[in-house]
């Protein structure tokens, strides 16, 4: 699959929170995928490998779980939504969750 980066989620430090103003971009994903119906939600939160520990990794996964509940709660179909590295490697930041979109074939 070919990934499209569509729209990132920053976090404060040591926070897995999910904003009241990134909702808006959970929203517009929902409202995309309700209209797109054979597209897939990658959600990327790859660390930036010159600058983590080993504490980044489970932030990262938390932020990954709250961005994955919020997509689920806004009528994103759980099964439509993978987790992993699809984003460019030099776009890579701690605290950045990256949200893209593929064809699914």
């Amino acid at each position: 699959m070919c990934w499209t980066s569509y729209r990132d989620f920053w976090f404060a430090n040591n926070s897995a929170d999910l904003h009241d103003a990134e909702m808006t971009k959970v929203s517009e994903i929902a409202t995309y995928m309700k209209n797109n119906p054979s597209m897939q939600v990658g959600i990327d939160a790859s660390l930036d490998p010159q600058n983590h520990n080993d504490g980044d990794q489970n932030m990262s996964d938390l932020r990954i779980k709250t961005i994955r509940a919020a997509l689920v709660k806004a009528g994103v179909p759980s099964d439509k939504i993978k987790d992993g590295a699809f984003g460019d490697s030099t776009l890579r930041r701690d605290r950045r969750v990256e949200v893209l979109f593929a064809s699914a074939k």
